[in-house]
């Protein structure tokens, strides 16, 4: 659907981001301008600064002669990136179970697993990453730490187009078990617990073989 006139460059930016997701745009692919903005029915000036948006935050890379590319995804990168993930989710978890409250302090994050859940029965392969993208998102909230959420932020995107991948290989994207075991783990307030859970989350990922993949894929017409 065309985006609306309100919030036109997030927009934007989210469309791209969703297109990586489904494996429309694959890593290191050339993002052209005019077609975005064709494809999402508005004028080349609000993709321009999604562009630039989201190279800022390490999704988009600027080549000369080459344009406007999709950030690229090694095996080693992923590993890196989620070190940092981790670290941040960590702290997250310490600072949420030492704000005040009892269970209600997770009631939105309750929200967001049930969300997961259900988007894992959609047909679009966009929903889940990004509904796997609010739950830690709402994790890093309930720390009350505002800078540890902009963090994790800050990478949000990258992540996406790194699940957006991991939709394609076995195991790659986790059934909703491990969001309510996390939950569990939150609510009796059990801190080694639910920092276990996120470290076996996690480092999934860095097991997988992003680059193997990125290879086939381009081999085959995105879906």
């Amino acid at each position: 659907m065309p985006v609306q006139p309100r919030t036109m460059v997030e927009q934007a930016a989210e469309a791209i981001v969703a297109g990586a997701a489904r494996g429309i745009f694959l890593p290191d692919d050339r993002l052209v301008e005019a077609e975005i903005a064709r494809d999402l029915g508005i004028s080349r000036v609000p993709v321009r600064e999604a562009l630039r948006l989201l190279e800022s935050q390490g999704i988009v890379v600027s080549t000369p002669y080459k344009g406007m590319r999709l950030m690229r995804v090694s095996n080693r990168g992923v590993a890196a990136l989620m070190r940092v993930r981790l670290s941040l989710e960590t702290l997250a978890v310490r600072e949420a179970l030492a704000q005040p409250g009892g269970r209600e302090r997770f009631d939105r994050l309750r929200v967001a697993a049930a969300a997961f859940a259900y988007a894992l029965e959609a047909t679009d392969p966009a929903m889940p990453v990004l509904a796997e993208v609010e739950f830690h998102a709402e994790l890093c909230r309930a720390s009350g730490n505002p800078s540890l959420l902009a963090l994790w932020q800050g990478l949000a995107r990258q992540l996406a187009v790194v699940w957006g991948l991991a939709l394609h290989l076995q195991g790659g994207i986790p059934q909703n078990e491990a969001h309510e075991a996390l939950l569990e783990a939150l609510d009796a307030g059990d801190e080694a617990a639910a920092i276990a859970t996120l470290v076996e989350h996690i480092e999934r990922y860095a097991r997988l073989d992003f680059e193997t993949l990125v290879a086939e894929r381009r081999r085959i017409p995105a879906l």
